[in-house]
């Protein structure tokens, strides 16, 4: 027979709890302890250590002493035996303090497995924190003095734990926040902005979620408030809008590492959907009552006129402060007005314009209203239909238009005149499109364009301008209708319909729309032919004075050169003329001297023609002369030489005028006027000299031929010094030079014209002379006087060249001459005793001079007869003579028979 079994071991109560997955704590009879399984001590962090001193632990797991009593209970009644008709510990939801402080919420149940008692606890922290957070976003509880984001924020710091708290709202780009709550170590701090770089709130923004269980000041070293706070735990959620954007954040910090960062963030994220509507509404209501504020700030103190009307009867139902500054009326006065007492339009008529203003439509009328000084003044009103509060009602704007309608007749008013001015303006007024087209034109331009303002109206402007101004004013044009230029102001040269042109100054500008583009483009025209013509000629004169000018500077040049020259000739003639006739007939030694003497007389009538082009030779005999006979003498010395193959024409006028003049100047320029023109005429041609008597008594002298003619370029410097179109040698350039001086010296005036094939005419004119006529005695003639005794001669020269040969001609002559070399010296010589039959005075010496020494001499000898000599005879030598008695005047250069005609008169037989 079998032995039975024993019976199987059962293993003790710390044993078999541990295998279960739920967390509890068995009562061990053997060791009589507490004996907690693995599940308890990972839910609440004590070991089996912690639980064998009972009591101790009991008051750790539940500080509570009412919850601790009642649980201890429960577990005493559990320790008993059973007995019939027990029932078992109803379940107890509990707070309970984990070992490292912390709390969680169980379900406690007293329980018998077998013969063992134990108590089981499950996990209801996630439902019961979950249900906290929702009692509170329901209830909204508030804190005396809080609003919403407070009380959540200190909700927040108890229910996660952690010393700070924020509440945010996100700011501009989104890149820094402003704080709506801030909790930090149990009170609330004052809203600040800040920055979002380099803080976890940085890396939250845009994220649903961002949590940082520790270590979260080591990893954002720059935030300062991180390490202010030395925290450790980091969570933080993003607050977004209904558009999908977000608008906040809420953030939590604490000094210890965050547990159970899984169920913070669902919590957080239940706490940030409340959050963001919460801050979404007041946005709402904050924005609405700006709006609010706004429309009727907008209507109260807009500065426009406004008036809400009843569109059923008229009254007025409210106005603004701008509408009873406006009318005149106080504003209680004026919610009593209906709108027929402001309009003057009858009642019945208002009542129809009411009517038709339809909802939503606006409408624009032109009243008169009357202010309450009964004054009318002209309006504009906008009016439409708007909901106020739950009926519709007429809001109108009204604008004070009296101005711009007393500014509008103004201006009908200003356009007629306009129009008259434009009319009656003696400048052409055109109006011109971008395209060129002529727009609008006063009688003016249609009279300056030739043709009737109809026809006028519609042509383009370029095709009224003459074709070589049409390249340059194109360009012009579009820069202006560009708007590269503002305006124009330029001549330009226009033809009219029959082909005639005219000046015409063109002052042009542009004008714009308001916007800046191109309206039109406005031209006044005015006629400036005349103008033209004036200053053509005013330059044509200016031409001539800086000819005449440049022919006096060239003039001072010449003469001082022939003052000069004339001593040197002097000597050359004199010394020549003095030994020619001690020579041997037809000797070659006298026919070298005869080569000299006419070599030194040409180069003297040379330089006489150079101090006559430079005005420094005064006429030397004045005398009324007949210029006919003058004319008449050219002819036959033409006629020995050069006429030949010349035809010559004369039409001398038999009542001619006399003039006054210098008979051998004017035989000299007639004959450079004739050789000029015989020189232009080489194969053959015809001659004319013409006289004739001009009205105010003036004489003119026409030399034309029938020659080459001149380009007008050679014509304008027909008369400049040494310009000459000749071959080399065959002119010096001084003819006309010279033929222009000499009528300047007589006070006329000379002309040329002259066109190229047609030949030239040359134009002299003279003042007429009262005195009877003179002939002409040819220029040259000497007379040749015999000797008939001897003369004391007191010589005044300084040029060596010439006291060598006036002693050797006064010497030839038989006279005694004697020499000083200034007028000092001749001064002192007569001073001291000598008295001279003769004095010969040289006109131009250093110091006293001619001028300074003649007077002097006179008055030391009043008597005695003086040949003043000069190079030039000029005015101030004309004036010496005239000046004093016994005083000739002979000019350089002169040879022996010319000096020894002069000394004649006073040779003593």
């Amino acid at each position: 027979m079998t032995s039975p079994l024993p019976p199987p071991q059962v293993p003790p109560a710390c044993q078999w709890v541990d295998s279960l997955p739920l967390a509890m704590v068995a009562w061990d009879p053997v060791e009589e302890a507490l004996c907690p399984n693995l599940a308890f001590t990972e839910l609440f962090g004590y070991g089996s250590g912690d639980l064998r001193d009972a009591g101790a632990w009991w008051e750790s797991f539940l500080p509570d002493p009412a919850t601790r009593q009642q649980l201890q209970g429960a577990w005493a009644e559990a320790l008993r035996p059973p007995r019939d008709g027990s029932r078992p510990m109803a379940p107890m939801d509990l707070p309970m303090r984990q070992r490292d402080g912390s709390w969680r919420f169980v379900r406690a149940a007293c329980a018998r497995l077998g013969e063992n008692p134990v108590i089981t606890f499950t996990d209801l922290t996630r439902h019961h924190r979950t249900e906290e957070v929702l009692a509170f976003l329901a209830s909204g509880a508030l804190g005396p003095g809080e609003d919403f984001f407070q009380s959540l924020a200190r909700f927040l710091a108890e229910q996660f734990a952690v010393e700070f708290v924020c509440i945010d709202v996100l700011e501009g780009d989104g890149l820094t926040a402003k704080t709506l709550a801030m909790w930090c170590d149990g009170r609330f701090e004052d809203n600040v902005s800040y920055a979002l770089k380099d803080t976890p709130c940085g890396v939250l923004a845009g994220k649903a979620v961002c949590c940082f269980p520790s270590g979260v000041a080591a990893s954002f070293p720059k935030d300062e408030v991180l390490r202010d706070l030395r925290a450790e735990s980091y969570l933080g959620v993003t607050l977004w809008g209904h558009t999908g954007k977000p608008i906040g954040l809420i953030a939590l910090i604490g000094r210890r590492p965050l547990k159970e960062p899984e169920l913070a963030e669902a919590l957080l994220k239940l706490v940030a959907d409340r959050a963001a509507g919460e801050l979404e509404r007041r946005r709402a209501e904050e924005a609405l009552r700006m709006s609010e504020a706004a429309h009727r700030h907008q209507f109260t103190d807009n500065s426009s006129v406004m008036l809400m009307i009843d569109p059923e009867d008229g009254r007025i139902l409210d106005a603004n402060r701008a509408a009873t500054a406006f009318y005149g009326y106080a504003p209680e006065r004026m919610l009593e007005l209906h709108i027929s007492d402001i309009n003057i339009l009858p009642e019945g008529e208002l009542q129809r314009i009411m009517a038709s203003i339809r909802e939503d439509e606006g409408a624009r009328f032109e009243f008169q209203h009357r202010l309450a000084d009964g004054s009318l003044r002209e309006v504009e009103v906008s009016s439409s239909r708007v909901l106020a509060g739950h009926r519709r009602v007429l809001y109108s704007i009204i604008h004070d238009i009296t101005e711009r309608k007393q500014a509008e007749a103004l201006l009908r008013e200003n356009e007629a005149k306009l129009r008259t001015i434009f009319e009656a303006s003696e400048a052409g007024i055109i109006l011109v499109s971008d395209r060129g087209e002529i727009s609008f034109a006063n009688r003016r331009m249609a009279e300056m364009f030739g043709m009737p303002l109809e026809q006028l109206i519609g042509t383009t402007y370029p095709e009224h301008l003459h074709p070589s101004e049409r390249r340059i004013a194109d360009a012009r044009m579009r820069m202006i209708i560009t708007g590269e230029i503002d305006l124009v102001s330029v001549e330009r040269l226009f033809i009219r319909a029959d082909g005639s042109t005219f000046w015409g100054h063109l002052s042009g500008r542009r004008l714009e729309n308001p916007d800046g583009s191109l309206h039109t483009l406005v031209g006044i025209i005015t006629d400036v032919t005349k103008r033209r013509e004036a200053e053509e000629r005013q330059q044509f004169l200016q031409a001539q004075l800086h000819q005449a000018q440049k022919l006096e500077s060239l003039g001072s040049l010449a003469g001082g050169v022939a003052h000069d020259m004339n001593n040197v000739l002097g000597a050359i003639l004199g010394l020549a003329s003095a030994h020619i006739e001690s020579q041997p007939a037809g000797s070659p030694v006298q026919r070298a001297f005869g080569t000299i003497i006419k070599a030194a007389e040409r180069g003297g009538n040379m330089l006489k023609g150079l101090l006559s082009f430079a005005r420094q030779n005064a006429v030397e005999e004045q005398q009324d002369l007949d210029l006919n006979a003058i004319m008449r003498e050219e002819v036959r010395l033409l006629e020995r030489t050069t006429l030949s193959k010349i035809r010559l024409e004369m039409d001398l006028d038999p009542a001619l005028h006399l003039v006054r003049g210098d008979a051998g100047a004017l035989n000299h320029a007639f004959m450079n006027l004739c050789v000029n023109a015989v020189d232009a005429m080489p194969e053959n041609g015809t001659l004319t000299l013409r006289t004739r008597n001009l009205p105010s008594r003036w004489v003119e002298v026409q030399v034309q031929d029938t020659g080459m003619g001149m380009e007008k370029e050679v014509m304008d410097r027909a008369l400049d010094p040494f310009f000459t179109t000749k071959e080399v040698g065959k002119g010096t350039g001084l003819g006309l030079s010279i033929v222009y001086s000499t009528v300047k010296t007589h006070q006329g005036e000379m002309e040329l014209r002259s066109e190229p094939g047609q030949g030239t005419c040359v134009l002299l004119r003279f003042p007429a002379s009262a005195g009877p006529a003179q002939p002409a005695e040819p220029s040259g003639a000497y007379r040749t006087l015999p000797f008939g005794g001897s003369l004391e001669v007191l010589l005044v020269d300084d040029d060596e060249l010439i006291q060598n040969s006036m002693l050797g001609m006064l010497e030839l002559l038989g006279h005694l001459p004697c020499l000083a070399a200034t007028g000092e010296e001749a001064l002192a010589r007569v001073e001291g005793g000598l008295r001279p039959d003769v004095v010969i005075l040289d006109m131009n010496m250093p110091g006293l001079g001619g001028a300074g020494t003649l007077p002097r001499l006179r008055a030391l000898l009043p008597t005695v007869p003086v040949l003043l000599t000069t190079g030039r005879a000029d005015q101030a030598a004309q004036d010496l003579v005239q000046a004093h008695r016994h005083v000739t005047l002979l000019s350089k250069p002169f040879g022996m028979k010319e000096l020894q005609a002069h000394l004649a008169p006073f040779v003593r037989v």
